[in-house]
C-alpha cells in the first residue's frame, strides 16, 4: 500500500513540476519549527490555519476546528473535547492517574499539555504536526502536537472586536489590540468571553444549563528592541472556565436525569519571556523561560440518576481537584551562515527543562460513605536536542535531528505508596528532502518519538479490595517508543492556483500504552489503569488540497486514511483484541469547504466533514457511527464592518464524541448498553465584527 501511494505522490509532484516556473507564491510559515521555515519547503506533515481560514468554518474553540485537519480525532468526557488523538494515538480520559499526553499543546511556547484547552480568538496561526516530533517537542510529541500562536504586536495601532450570539442562550464577545508604545516597545491584547447554557436538558432538576458553558480568556504578548541585536518578549495568559458537566443520559440522548450535575472547571495563569539575540558571530541565540500554574475541579453524578429512580438505585459522586505548578527552559543557538559546518551545514543545538508539580485530591461518595485519595508528582526533565542540515546537491538536503531525555518521577498517594521511576528516552529523526523547483518538493523521513511510564494510582489504592486484587499487578505502565516511516510530496501551480501537500506513513508502536479497565460484573463499580500491549501499527495517508476555480470560487480538500491494529493484548476482563482497530481511529476522514464570492461584498462559505465509525476503547467493543456534518456561512463585508449568519452540523447530526459500556441503569438490571457524549446539535447564530 505504501508504494501505490508513493507512486501517485510521484506523478502528482511531476505534473505540479512540469508547469513550474520562478512564479512568486504566497508563503506560509511555520511558527513552531526550530527556523520557522515555509510550509511548502518543510519535510513533514504539518497543517496550518490562519485567522481567516478558522473564520471560514465559524469556529469558536479548538472542538470547532479539529474535524477540519485530516487523521486527527479528538474526545471529551468533560464540558469539552479535552484528549487529542493524532493519527489513531492519544488518551481520551484523566481520572486518578496522570496521564502523559501523547499530543501536546503549546499556546505562545507555554506548555499546556494535558489541560486541553484553547479559544481561538484572533489567533496569529494555528498549527497541527502530525507524526512524532520528538527532536523539536521531546515527550508530548508521540503523535503530533497542537502549536497555537497568539497575535503579535504591530508597529502600527489595529484592532478587532466581534459579537456573536447564537441558540441555546450563547454569546460571544472578543477583542484584540495591537499597538506600539514607543519605537521599541510593543504590545496586543487578546480578551475572549464565552457563555452559552449548553445542549443538555436535565428532566429531573427542570434546567437546560447542567453542561452550560462560562469561559474567559485573556493573552498579553509585549515586544521590547532592547537593542539592535537583542529583542525581549512577555507574554501573559490567563483561562478562566467555569463550565457544568451533566453529559450521559441512562436514557442514551441528550436528556439527563442527574441530581447532582458535575462541573468542569479551571482557572490556570500562565507568564513566559523570552529573549532573541542575534549578536553573536556564529549563531543566533534564543531563549525562553515559562511558568504556570493551574488548579482544576472535575467532578460529575456517576449514577446519573436521582435517589428514587429505582429500588435497585444508588446514588455516588466523583470529584477530582487538581492542581499543577510548572517551570519550563528551553534555550538554543542556531547557526549563522558563519558559523555552518565545513561551511555548508546549518545546525541548532539546544537544553531543555522542567518541573512539573502534580496534586490529586479525589473525592468519592459512594451512598453516605466518604472515600478520600491524595496523590502528588514531582516530575524533572532534562533534555538535550540538535539537529543539522546539510545541502548533498543544490536540490537534495540532508536533515538529521535528535534528542535524548531523562526524567525522574517523584510519587506519593495518601495509601503511603512512594515510588520514584526514572529512565532515559530518545529520538530523533532522518530526513531526505529533494526540491525539484520552486513549486515541488518530495521528502523521505525516518522518526522516533517516545512518551514516558508511568503509575497507576488507582489500581495501588484499589488493590486492597477483593473484586480488584489483580490490580495489585498494574501498579506501573512502562514508557512507550513509536518509529515513523514517511514519503510526503508538496507542491504549488505556478500561477498558484493549486496547492497540495501528501503524506503517506507507517508507524510502529512498541510497549504501546493503552486504557484498561476492570469491572469485575459489568455494574457501576470499576476501576481503570494505563497498561502496555505488545505493539502496534498505525498506517495511512493524509493529503490537502486548495484548489483556486475562478477568480471568485475556491475550493478545500483535506482527506484522511487510517488502518490501526492492536498487538497482541487481551484485557482483564478476557476480551482479546489482538488485530482489532486502535480506541479514536476512525479509517476514514474528510473535511471539502468552498468559498462563492458572489459579490465584492457578498461571500457563502460551506463545508462538509465527517468521519467512519471507530471504537471507543481498547477495553470494549463499543463503537461510535459514522458522521457527516453541514456548515455554512454567509458574509458581508462593508468596509470595516463584517457580518455573518452561520450554520454548524446544520443537519442535527448527533456524534458521539465519548462512549462507556457498562450497566448503569437500575430499571432494566444494571444490564451494559454503550452510553455516549454527543457534540454539539445544529448550532446557528450571528456575528458581527469591527475592525479599526
Amino acid at each position: 500500500m505504501l508504494f501505490r501511494i508513493s507512486a501517485l505522490s510521484l506523478a502528482l509532484s511531476a505534473a505540479i513540476a512540469v508547469s513550474a516556473t520562478e512564479a512568486e507564491l504566497e508563503h506560509i510559515t511555520v511558527k513552531g519549527d526550530f527556523r520557522q521555515q515555509d510550509l511548502q519547503r518543510l519535510a513533514g506533515s504539518v497543517a496550518v490555519l490562519s485567522e481567516q481560514d478558522l473564520q471560514r468554518q465559524s469556529v469558536q474553540h479548538l472542538d470547532d476546528a479539529l474535524r477540519q485537519f485530516a487523521n486527527v480525532n479528538f474526545a471529551a468526557g468533560a464540558s469539552r473535547g479535552r484528549f487529542l488523538q493524532v493519527r489513531g494515538i492519544g488518551e481520551r480520559s484523566e481520572f486518578i492517574d496522570v496521564i502523559n499526553p501523547s499530543v501536546g499543546i503549546l499556546i505562545d511556547g507555554i506548555d499546556y499539555a494535558g489541560l486541553g484547552i484553547s479559544s481561538l480568538a484572533h489567533p496569529e496561526q494555528l498549527e497541527i504536526f502530525r507524526g512524532p516530533e520528538a527532536t523539536r517537542f521531546g515527550t508530548n510529541a508521540l503523535a503530533g502536537m497542537v502549536n497555537l500562536t497568539s497575535k503579535a504586536p504591530s508597529a502600527v495601532a489595529e484592532g478587532k472586536v466581534s459579537a456573536t450570539v447564537a441558540n441555546y442562550d450563547s454569546w460571544q464577545l472578543t477583542g484584540v489590540y495591537s499597538a506600539p508604545i514607543s519605537e521599541q516597545l510593543a504590545y496586543s491584547l487578546t480578551l475572549d468571553q464565552n457563555k452559552s447554557a449548553g445542549f443538555i436538558n436535565n428532566a429531573y432538576l427542570n434546567r437546560d444549563d447542567t453542561n452550560n458553558l462560562d469561559e474567559f480568556t485573556a493573552r498579553l504578548r509585549l515586544d521590547y528592541q532592547a537593542l539592535a541585536e537583542l529583542k525581549l518578549g512577555f507574554t501573559a495568559h490567563l483561562i478562566d472556565q467555569q463550565n457544568g458537566y451533566d453529559a450521559f443520559s441512562l436514557d442514551r440522548n441528550r436528556t439527563t436525569l442527574s441530581d447532582e450535575p458535575g462541573q468542569d472547571k479551571l482557572r490556570s495563569k500562565a507568564v513566559a519571556v523570552t529573549a532573541d539575540y542575534h549578536g553573536l558571530a556564529l549563531a543566533d541565540m534564543f531563549t525562553q523561560l515559562s511558568y504556570l500554574n493551574a488548579d482544576s475541579d472535575y467532578g460529575f453524578d456517576e449514577d446519573w440518576s436521582y435517589v428514587g429512580i429505582h429500588p435497585w438505585g444508588y446514588s455516588y459522586q466523583d470529584r477530582y481537584l487538581r492542581g499543577r505548578e510548572q517551570w519550563t527552559l528551553d534555550y538554543r543557538l542556531t547557526s549563522k551562515t558563519d558559523g555552518q559546518l565545513w561551511g555548508q551545514t546549518d545546525w541548532v543545538v539546544g537544553l531543555y527543562a522542567s518541573q512539573r508539580d502534580l496534586s490529586l485530591s479525589r473525592l468519592r461518595r459512594a451512598e453516605s460513605r466518604w472515600r478520600y485519595f491524595d496523590s502528588s508528582l514531582e516530575r524533572r526533565n532534562l533534555a538535550l536536542y540538535a539537529e543539522t542540515q546539510s545541502p548533498l546537491t543544490d536540490k537534495l538536503t540532508l536533515v538529521l535531528g535528535g534528542r535524548v531525555e531523562r526524567y525522574r518521577d517523584d510519587y506519593l498517594d495518601s495509601g503511603n505508596i512512594s515510588l520514584r521511576p526514572n529512565e532515559t528516552l530518545w529520538g530523533g529523526k532522518i530526513s531526505l528532502n529533494y526540491q525539484l523547483n520552486q513549486q515541488a518538493m518530495l521528502y523521505g523521513l525516518l522518526s522516533r518519538g517516545y512518551k514516558v511510564g508511568g503509575i497507576n494510582g488507582e489500581a495501588l489504592a484499589r488493590a486492597g479490595e477483593d473484586r480488584f486484587a489483580q490490580l495489585a499487578e498494574k501498579a506501573s505502565f512502562k514508557s512507550e517508543s513509536l518509529l515513523n516511516a514517511e514519503f510526503g510530496v508538496k507542491g504549488s501551480a505556478a500561477d498558484g492556483s493549486l496547492t497540495t501537500r501528501v503524506a503517506a506513513f507507517y508507524m510502529w508502536r512498541d510497549d504501546m500504552q493503552v486504557k484498561g479497565w476492570l469491572n469485575p460484573d459489568l455494574g457501576p463499580e470499576f476501576a481503570g489503569f494505563i497498561d502496555n500491549a505488545a505493539s502496534g501499527r498505525n498506517y495511512g495517508l493524509e493529503a490537502e488540497t486548495r484548489l483556486l476555480l475562478s477568480p471568485s470560487t475556491q475550493l478545500f480538500v483535506n482527506l484522511g486514511y487510517l488502518q490501526s491494529k492492536l498487538g497482541r493484548y487481551q484485557t482483564d476482563s478476557g476480551l482479546d483484541m489482538t488485530g482489532r482497530d486502535q480506541a479514536h481511529a476512525p479509517r476514514v476522514n474528510y473535511s471539502v469547504g468552498a468559498d462563492w464570492y458572489l459579490t465584492e461584498q457578498l461571500t457563502l462559505q460551506a463545508g462538509v466533514q465527517g468521519n467512519s465509525g471507530f471504537y471507543y476503547s481498547d477495553g470494549h467493543n463499543a463503537k461510535a457511527g459514522s458522521s457527516q456534518l453541514l456548515n455554512l456561512q454567509l458574509g458581508y463585508q462593508l468596509a470595516q464592518w463584517e457580518l455573518a449568519v452561520w450554520l454548524r452540523n446544520a443537519l442535527d447530526k448527533d456524534v458521539g464524541v465519548r462512549g462507556f459500556y457498562f450497566g448503569n441503569d437500575p430499571r432494566d438490571e444494571y444490564a451494559p448498553h454503550v452510553y455516549e457524549q454527543f457534540a454539539e446539535p445544529r448550532r446557528f447564530g450571528a456575528t458581527i465584527s469591527y475592525s479599526f
